[in-house]
């Protein structure tokens, strides 16, 4: 697999001809199990290939249980300079009924090891709205969280998808519904507690100190163009959005003879506004209307603008300058809001 990937990445070199890559990522599936040489193998053949930042961030997603002292050391040495663990939670009960492979023990632990192994940039993330889980489980998660030595959390609502077992658990009553009410009421504790902190709240997800935004989550939300590589990665260039097959197995094969398996999509103008329009929606950067009427010839007042209004006087939006932002009743309901706002032309 590291192979196939590294020779991905030669092939498709060409994609980001001349423009400087600030950011790796190494996410989906479990990275931190890749050996020290696996790591080096892939990092140097994007040195080899690319042109990097001086300053280039480069995280790794790693399980709690993952993160020994050997470890931590490795990917040091091989250059991930940011850590994404996988928490979720900081309560027993919790991560049994998430059936995770780590204890409690280790989700503070594997921060506290991290730190000491040299880490200055730890993101942690948590889950809250989980039904099994008291609200006051939640207010402990996030005082530990915050007691710990991390500068960002991404924390997310249990959502339940078709297909999945946790749909099927619901759908059967084995587990009970979730509660909106309860997810909302958890969200607002923890925007709280963050702010308190003096932490900003730069996605509706995700949460820092002053400053330390992960710019790889960045520039996807700010729409830069990206590649991905290996089974299931996803590219983006405006415009243009593509997916390598997610099957391991017709991945490797296809590679191996040197063709990449993918479906993609031209994005038509509406779906650009429309991502545009959510994700600025998300940000605290907010949407940039300018944007829209200049580079996708979009004017959102003419078609929506009795909305915004509504919107605003309901203390869901801000509009200033043409830059739409969420106020923290709109955060609750971003997704109806970008809903609202979108086009169908």
């Amino acid at each position: 697999m590291v192979k196939a990937i590294c020779k991905e990445l030669i092939e498709r070199k060409s994609e980001l001809t001349n423009q400087v890559i600030d950011t790796v990522y190494f996410g989906g599936g479990t990275p931190s199990v890749l050996l020290k040489t696996e790591l080096q193998d892939i990092l140097d053949t994007i040195k080899e290939n690319y042109t990097l930042a001086i300053e280039i961030e480069c995280t790794l997603e790693a399980n709690p249980d993952d993160c020994s002292r050997q470890n931590l050391s490795d990917w040091l040495e091989s250059g991930v300079n940011r850590l994404s663990i996988g928490v979720q939670s900081f309560d027993q009960r919790d991560l049994d009924w998430m059936n995770r492979s780590h204890d409690h023990h280790q989700a503070t632990a594997s921060i506290l090891e991290a730190e000491k192994a040299g880490f200055r940039s730890i993101n942690l993330d948590l889950i809250y709205g989980v039904p099994t889980m008291p609200s006051e489980v939640w207010e402990l998660n996030v005082q530990q969280a915050l007691s710990l030595p991390i500068n960002h959390i991404s924390a997310y609502s249990l959502t339940v998808e078709k297909g999945t077992a946790l749909h099927h658990f619901v759908k059967t009553k084995k587990y009970p519904r979730l509660d909106e009410e309860k997810s909302a009421s958890e969200f607002e504790y923890f925007l709280k507690e963050v702010e308190n902190k003096g932490w900003e709240q730069y996605e509706i997800s995700n949460y820092c100190k002053p400053g330390d935004y992960a710019k790889h989550n960045t520039n996807y939300w700010k729409q830069k163009p990206y590649i991905g590589v290996g089974p299931s990665a996803h590219s983006y260039q405006r415009g243009y959005r593509r997916w390598n097959v997610a099957n391991n197995a017709k991945y490797l094969k296809a590679t191996e003879i040197g063709e990449v398996l993918y479906n993609d999509e031209q994005l038509s103008n509406a779906d650009q506004i429309n991502e545009l329009i959510m994700l600025g929606l998300r940000t605290k950067w907010g949407l940039d209307t300018n944007v829209l009427r200049e580079e996708l010839k979009y004017d959102i007042d003419q078609h929506v603008g009795t909305e915004i209004e509504d919107l605003e006087q309901n203390g869901k939006l801000t509009n200033i300058g043409g830059i739409i932002t969420l106020t923290e009743k709109g955060k609750l309901i971003a997704d109806y809001i970008a809903a609202t706002l979108f086009t169908t032309e």
